[in-house]
């Protein structure tokens, strides 16, 4: 769990890093007095249009009474039902970063001017009583005509024509100035929306007629009042202007400054040097990402606890309320039948209508709505005793590639639509069929766009029925071009119905919701245990980096477990779905590997050495047999090449160490044939399912797994006790170490003495054994052969000097070698005469540990003096022998080790656990990540064969890999030479 979270933390940080820069680009490029953008919201408190105060206007995108003067005061702005003019008599001056504009009122020229007036600006003249224009430009060009006080930078909305001495306000100089509607706009105040035209240009054809270029040709003017003059019929309409252009992406459609504002974190490329960026009104688009899988996932209180209470806003195109109103399915009902009521949980056969639609009677309805009807819905619930309303999200499956995926995070929901659009068509150049003809209506439109499918889908909380989750509208947009084949009689479908869903509290909330965490959690403890226990064994500190790793690499591996059981347990009960199934299975596989690649290779570098016992021939002769001595290494002699004792079997000890080392309690290959078996006569019953058959597979392959198992143990002996055997047979014992601190002992000393025999002795010898089995162990009348070893502190230091000369020699340092050696035996060569000496010295070393012998010189001949003074510390290294208590065992660590510099400890090992460094005893490992491969590339592949075939595949490769490398390992550490273990 740590492992990812450090992953998440990285990838949330770069995110944030690039939102920075993004940011940082983006206030270069726009106003430096714009306001940050801010998060638009879902829910209202309504209120009454007639509660609204004297000096409050109503806002229709909050449905609240919001006063006309920001600061509170009383000012000359006057409300105007929806929005706040100035009075008559006044000017408008609009500034940059202010809401409403600032008004001045306009001081006669007259000499007999009686009026009290406190403006700005001189007196100038008045306006004729009537005026058919209104102008708007800067100050700074009212500056040049007019003599006024200090200036106020910002944009005038005036009845008197600056270019006029007089009090023209009839005309407009389209030289320098544009006309729209009844306002005279000067060209420079629209040159940052000159942009607009690229998108008119691109979506209207030479021949398009002029209403859709009213439409579209207008987009300029609407979007310098939205944004400029923050006028909100006009942003209205630029609202709607996008809904028509069917939520276009492109930079400069309508949608360009909602997408800006609303959606900033995905679409800073819609940004614009004109356009200021601020929270743009009306609402109209939904955030992406876990935003909307939070939203979509929100459960909320009914107001009445049957049925649905919906309302609803319709404006037309040019941005004005035509209705607003409770809402029913008859608003949005195409066909001639009833629509569905809201009742909750309704019958499917009461919940959906559907119908075919003549062309004609489509082209009838456009011709009554298309292109002026643009809709949003709202839920109405209750919270804390209060009404409020929240809005509904629309999903347009025909919108984006993304809005058809399962992913509720990709989604990209809107706020406003529209149930039919049309593209007229210009019949001017065109001959046209009468009026009073019904062909005359394929004439009218070029294309259509309506809904053919509608669905409010809502889910149904099974135990509190007075909550419901937030109702989804799901549209889908069929597209009709009116070509010349066209007939009045075609049919095009329609369905709009509601569905709903109950959602309990059922396996997969508890599952994912505590289930996993509880399970990441013991996998977190898990790994701090296991580190705490590491570094007592290392004898190292917390603050390491080699702990922070240690502790990372534990966890992954807990975490992979923690995922293929909640995998299993989703599949088991039937509750997952094959996006969370990928995410668990894909993401354990790849921690599995990372652990289990590093874990086997520590264990196959091991420090491993064979001690033995073995005395020679010469020794044995006018002696008795010291089947009773404490000691049988004191009779060894100083000479290799003088004793008798041959070599056959230390190599024979360490080729079945390889063997053991790469044996296994199952066969892979043998699960996968028994898969594949039981897929074919079962695979029927999944009917497809990906869960299904990804249940079939892991419970196959489990069942497999286990009955392998449990037949080895059952069937089999066992092969590590077998070993234990061979090694009384050959006298050897093993010493390994897996940490400077902690390692495993077998104990193969032979209770005759002595193996190195011809056959009828050895099979005379194991006719004594039979009855003097106890005398094998380490203790006196004891069997017990295999232990953990807590070595004391100081063994791992006098066992790498001992090994000095042999490196160096290695190495190529043979001057310095030659001054660790004493006696230079001629008929042996060089180098192996050194390997020689040391393999004899670590072999007397480990007998002296091991039987609590002090060391003498005789034991270490051919070294120099300053090894004997080393090997002194012999006499004061010892270890004691316990058995581990039932919490040790239980958790595999060593609580009471009474570990020093020159004392250990020695644990009996009853359960064999030197396993663990071997593929017998890590077997659980490697079929966790066998079956989470199997099941990843069976997700990616849906075959089974393909998955079984490369499963098989890993397993061969991992064994000849680890073959390799405890080949080399044990050709290293034993000083045997290569070329002798198989």
């Amino acid at each position: 769990m740590c492992f990812l979270s450090i992953l998440v933390v990285v990838v949330v940080a770069c995110v944030t890093i690039l939102k920075d820069f993004g940011t940082c680009s983006l206030a270069g490029v726009m106003p430096p007095s714009s306001p940050a953008p801010a998060p638009t919201p879902h829910t209202f408190r309504f209120q009454k249009p007639l509660q609204c105060l004297k000096n409050e206007f109503y806002n229709l995108n909050y449905f609240d009474c919001v006063p006309c003067n920001e600061a509170g005061d009383p000012g000359k702005l006057q409300p105007d039902k929806f929005s706040c003019k100035c009075p008559a008599g006044h000017i408008s001056i609009y500034e940059r970063g202010k809401t409403w504009p600032t008004c001045d009122e306009i001081c006669s020229t007259s000499p007999d001017r009686t009026e009290n007036c406190t403006s700005v600006w001189l007196p100038q003249p008045k306006p004729a009583s009537y005026c058919s224009m209104q102008y708007l430009n800067a100050t700074s060009v009212f500056a040049s005509q007019l003599p006024i006080h200090p200036l106020i930078s910002g944009i005038i909305l005036t009845k008197t024509n600056p270019a006029s001495n007089s009090s023209d306000c009839q005309s407009c100089d389209q030289t320098y100035n544009f006309r729209y509607q009844d306002f005279c706009l000067a060209d420079a105040l629209l040159r940052p929306y000159l942009h607009y035209n690229a998108f008119w240009q691109a979506t209207t054809s030479p021949r398009t007629s002029s209403n859709r270029a009213t439409h579209f040709g207008d987009l300029k003017f609407v979007a310098f009042f939205c944004l400029t003059l923050r006028n909100d019929t006009a942003c209205q309409q630029l609202a709607n202007l996008c809904v028509l252009s069917h939520f276009s992406l492109e930079k400069h459609s309508p949608c360009s400054a909602f997408l800006l504002t609303q959606v900033s974190d995905v679409v800073m490329k819609y940004a614009h040097s004109g356009e200021q960026v601020r929270s743009l009104q009306p609402f109209l688009f939904y955030k992406k990402g876990k935003a909307t899988k939070d939203l979509l996932s929100k459960t909320l209180q009914l107001a009445d606890r049957h049925q649905l209470q919906l309302f609803s806003t319709t404006f037309g195109l040019d941005g004005g309320l035509k209705r607003w109103g409770p809402f029913t399915l008859d608003m949005v009902n195409l066909c001639q039948q009833p629509a569905p009521s809201l009742r909750l949980a309704q019958p499917q056969a009461e919940a959906e209508v559907s119908c075919q639609l003549p062309l004609e009677r489509i082209i009838d309805l456009a011709g009554q709505q298309a292109n002026d009807n643009y809709l949003t819905l709202f839920l109405n619930f209750s919270s804390n005793w209060q009404y409020l309303l929240h809005q509904l999200p629309v999903l347009i499956e025909t919108l984006t590639p993304e809005n058809q995926r399962p992913q509720q995070e990709e989604w990209q929901l809107v706020k406003r639509f529209q149930l039919i659009a049309g593209l007229l068509r210009d019949n001017r150049h065109h001959q046209t069929v009468p009026h009073y003809e019904d062909g005359h209506k394929l004439q009218v439109y070029r294309s259509l766009r309506y809904v053919e499918d509608l669905e409010l889908h809502y889910t149904l909380d099974g135990s509190h029925r007075d909550r419901v989750g937030l109702p989804l509208i799901r549209l889908r947009y069929r597209h009709i071009e009116l070509a010349g084949n066209a007939s009045l009689a075609q049919t095009y479908p329609f369905r709009m119905r509601v569905t709903y869903q109950k959602t309990e509290r059922g396996w997969k909330w508890l599952i994912l919701e505590v289930a996993l965490p509880l399970l990441l959690l013991l996998a977190f403890s898990a790994a701090a245990f296991r580190l705490q226990n590491l570094r007592r064994r290392r004898h190292a500190e917390l603050c390491q980096a080699s702990s922070l790793w240690e502790f990372l690499l534990q966890l992954a591996s807990n975490v992979a477990y923690t995922f293929l059981a909640t995998a299993l347990l989703l599949l088991a009960l039937h509750a997952s779905t094959p996006h969370l199934l990928k995410t668990l299975i894909y993401s354990g596989c790849v921690l599995q590997l990372m652990f289990l690649t590093v874990h086997l290779w520590r264990s196959s570098q091991l420090e491993l050495f064979l001690i033995d016992w073995e005395r020679p021939r010469s020794s044995c002769e006018g002696q008795r047999l010291n089947l009773d001595s404490s000691s049988l290494c004191s009779s060894v002699r100083t000479y290799v090449a003088e004793s008798s004792v041959s070599a056959w079997r230390i190599l024979f000890t360490a080729n079945a160490w390889i063997r053991l080392s790469v044996a296994q309690k199952y066969s892979t290959l043998g699960q996968v044939f028994t898969l594949v078996a039981v897929y074919q006569l079962f695979e029927r019953y999944t009917h497809g399912d990906v869960g299904l058959r990804c249940c079939l597979v892991s419970g196959s392959y489990i069942v497999s797994y286990l009955l392998q198992v449990m037949g080895h143990r059952l069937l089999t002996a066992n092969p590590l006790q077998k070993f234990i055997d061979l090694c009384s047979l050959a006298n050897i014992s093993l010493f390994s170490l897996l940490e400077p601190g902690f390692g495993y002992y077998i104990h193969g000393r032979s209770p005759h003495g002595f193996a190195d025999t011809d056959m009828s002795s050895m099979i005379l010898q194991l006719q004594k054994t039979q009855n003097m089995s106890g005398r094998r162990g380490l203790l006196m009348d004891s069997d017990k052969q295999a232990y953990i070893i807590l070595p004391p502190r100081n063994l791992h230091i006098y066992l790498e000097r001992l090994l000095l000369p042999f490196q160096r020699s290695v190495t190529g340092s043979l001057s310095q070698t030659l001054l660790y050696q004493k006696d230079i035996i001629p008929s042996i060569d060089g180098q192996i005469e050194r390997t020689s000496i040391a393999y004899a010295s670590v072999n007397r070393f480990f007998c002296a540990f091991i039987d609590h012998v002090r060391a003498t010189p005789s034991m270490f001949r051919g070294l120099l003096s300053l090894f004997y003074s080393l090997l002194q510390a012999i006499k004061d290294m010892d270890y004691i022998i316990k058995e581990k208590s039932v919490v040790e065992k239980l958790f595999n660590c060593e609580i009471d080790n009474y570990i020093t510099e020159n004392k250990g400890t020695f644990y009996i090992d009853d359960s064999l656990s030197f396993a663990r460094v071997l593929l017998l005893g890590n077997h659980v490992n490697i079929f966790v990540l066998e079956i989470l491969l199997l099941l990843s590339i069976f997700l990616m592949t849906s075959s089974l064969l393909i998955a079984g075939a490369l499963a098989c595949g890993f397993n061969m490769v991992l064994r000849h890999i680890f073959r390799l490398w405890v080949r080399r390992n044990v050709s290293r550490k034993t000083l045997i030479d290569e070329r002798f273990l198989l």
